[in-house]
């Protein structure tokens, strides 16, 4: 019991978010398209460059170079996800970007070659070796769902109607789930992979100006692993969600119209609520998560800040006609990794395992109780007389006997079928799928033999890169502050000296309207600004014909006498005279002016 309690605390971890950069294409090598991706493998880092300049580094998991092949991203990516799952964990793997950058090749890859399988086919090899390699007293279900949301529609890709839509519902014993989804249960690799390739048939895809085979729809391919430990009697059910996004698009680039333009929309539309889920979520601060914005985020919820251990695999472009696309699709992969789930192991006290022992067990009863009636028959028989009314008797009985054997076989077969559905640990699985070689062994023993010391120097780099990138941010950030002080330093030096040059143009305009009240009559003043002209040469007043106003003193410039038109005044040069009387001043105004009057004293 105290087994169970610590098993089924919580434990928080971060989603796991690796890049994986996809090679040049024929057609972009035929443009001349340059590539804008730089990485530093050692430490994980990605930058893109445009135009010399290169972003700030973005910091991930692990960063897949255009040249990695499928089973070194299997052993990084999806091994120690599907080992939690085998224990009874949830797990979720999805591959994310723009069309085009080989998520099908990721997830799918070439079932056939063995060296281009992609994470689900040898998800199935992994499975089933495990299996194969665990002990006597352990048994399994394997159980299989695969789905795809188009348009907003659920649709079974393992239904004989695959068109038909489903509804998505929850409960609180289970969750979220698809109402009507068929699932099945495998025995072997070769099973499990003919289901896959059934569903992928009756998947929707198109051909665009950027991918010849595109995805049109989400696919979701579950594989639900239930465990039953006959030691301590316990099951597990761990659920593993392995998702091929449909690829975000551009209408512009791929000129999509009518039905792929519609298609391109919804896909665009889940996507965005995706990215808002994510980000509430790095928020930390909604209370309100909008998973039920879109189907895919809703059937997604336990991966996203709920019980799953999840990784995401974003795929990346590195032509430079796709630098808008790519810079979006790290900074989307960048706030994934901030997100924190609570993982948990799935302890069940019935699972599919016990019932379908009890139903053995109720198969095996009428067995025995046909075999008993069968051999009453056999000896009621044998004690029957030969006469003809026995002889008809013996023949009833007969038939009775056909039809108790027949029943029994039938009880048989579908215990058997319910047997093979149950699988017993150290039985060799790989052996029923056409000796299917597992190629991940040798990764899963590099992974086991990793030494303690190497660990904690990946941890101390990893460390030491993600504070470079944080004194890198720091000293960026204090650069711009810095910068913006010096711009709001120069801003107030101006504005200051935009005060003073307005307070001092006020003192002059009151020294000179105070000149203009008390030193000048005011029927001078009159005839002085009805003679005032205004010139756009020298950009002042200048006064017709009076000699003491300064108009003689005007300021020589040097301009072209071939486009320069003097000015003429049609008037006479004359001064004009004061008058010989005195002008009276208001009693209040003389004591102050006094003697100053500019009004020349009579002599």
């Amino acid at each position: 019991m105290d087994s169970v309690n610590r098993d089924s605390q919580e434990s928080q971890e971060n989603v796991r978010v690796f890049i994986r950069i996809r090679p040049l294409s024929k057609k972009e090598v035929a443009d001349a398209n340059e590539n804008i991706i730089i990485c530093d493998h050692k430490e994980n880092l990605i930058v893109l460059k445009k135009n010399g300049e290169h972003t700030k580094p973005f910091k991930f998991d692990h960063v897949f170079g255009p040249n990695t092949v499928q089973l070194e991203m299997y052993r990084m990516v999806a091994y120690p996800i599907v080992e939690k799952a085998l224990e009874g964990y949830n797990g979720t793997i999805f591959a994310y970007g723009q069309t085009g950058t080989g998520k099908t090749y990721t997830m799918a890859g070439n079932h056939l070659v063995p060296e281009f399988k992609g994470i689900i086919p040898n998800t199935f090899s992994h499975i089933f070796s495990q299996i194969s390699r665990a002990s006597g007293e352990k048994s399994f279900v394997v159980k299989v769902t695969y789905l795809e949301i188009y348009n907003e529609d659920v649709r079974d890709l393992l239904s004989s109607d695959p068109n038909k839509k489903l509804s998505i519902r929850e409960r609180k014993d289970i969750g979220v789930y698809v109402k009507d989804l068929m699932g099945f249960t495998v025995d072997s690799i070769e099973s499990i992979t003919e289901l896959l390739n059934r569903g992928n048939k009756n998947r929707v895809t198109r051909s665009t100006l950027m991918n010849d085979v595109s995805s049109r729809s989400h696919a979701i391919f579950t594989i639900t692993i239930e465990s039953k430990n006959r030691i301590d009697n316990k099951t597990t059910v761990g659920k593993l969600n392995l998702v091929d996004l449909a690829g975000s698009e551009r209408a512009s680039r791929t000129q999509a119209t009518g039905e792929r333009l519609r298609e391109a929309s919804n896909i665009n539309l889940s996507l965005s609520v995706l990215g808002n889920v994510i980000s509430a979520l790095v928020d930390g601060k909604s209370t309100h998560i909008p998973y039920r914005n879109s189907k895919l985020t809703r059937l997604l919820q336990d991966s996203l800040g709920g019980n799953s251990k999840t990784a995401m695999i974003a795929m990346v472009s590195p032509a430079d006609v796709d630098y808008e696309e790519s810079m979006c699709t790290l900074r989307y992969a960048a706030r994934v990794k901030y997100i924190k789930n609570c993982v948990k192991i799935n302890v069940e006290e019935k699972g599919l395992i016990e019932g379908f022992e009890l139903e053995i067990a109720e198969l095996q009863q009428k067995l025995v109780e046909l075999s008993m009636q069968e051999q009453k028959k056999e000896q009621k028989k044998k004690d029957r007389a030969t006469s003809a009314e026995e002889k008809e008797k013996i023949k009833q009985t007969n038939l009775e006997l056909e039809k108790t054997e027949r029943m029994k076989a039938e009880l048989e077969e579908k215990m058997a079928l319910i047997q093979k559905k149950i699988l017993v640990g150290g039985e060799n699985l790989l052996e029923k799928a056409q000796q299917q070689a597992f190629f991940l062994e040798s990764s899963a023993a590099e992974l086991e033999s990793l030494d303690k010391s190497h660990q904690q120097l990946e941890e101390q780099l990893n460390k030491k890169a993600a504070e470079k990138i944080d004194v890198e941010e720091q000293y960026s950030s204090l650069q711009e502050e810095d910068a913006g002080l010096n711009k709001e330093r120069e801003y107030q030096r101006d504005l200051e000296a935009l005060f003073d040059n307005n307070r001092l143009l006020v003192r002059e305009s009151q020294l000179a309207n105070l000149i203009i009240d008390n030193y000048i009559p005011q029927e001078y003043l009159k005839k002085i600004l009805s003679h005032l002209i205004w010139n756009n040469e020298t950009q002042e007043y200048q006064m017709r014909g009076v000699a003491y106003t300064g108009n003689n003193m005007r300021k020589r410039q040097t301009v072209n006498t071939e486009t320069f038109t003097p000015v003429k005044f049609e008037m006479k040069q004359v001064y004009h005279k004061y008058p010989e009387k005195r002008r009276e001043k208001p009693k209040e105004k003389r004591s102050m002016l006094k003697s100053f009057s500019a009004v020349p004293k009579s002599r």
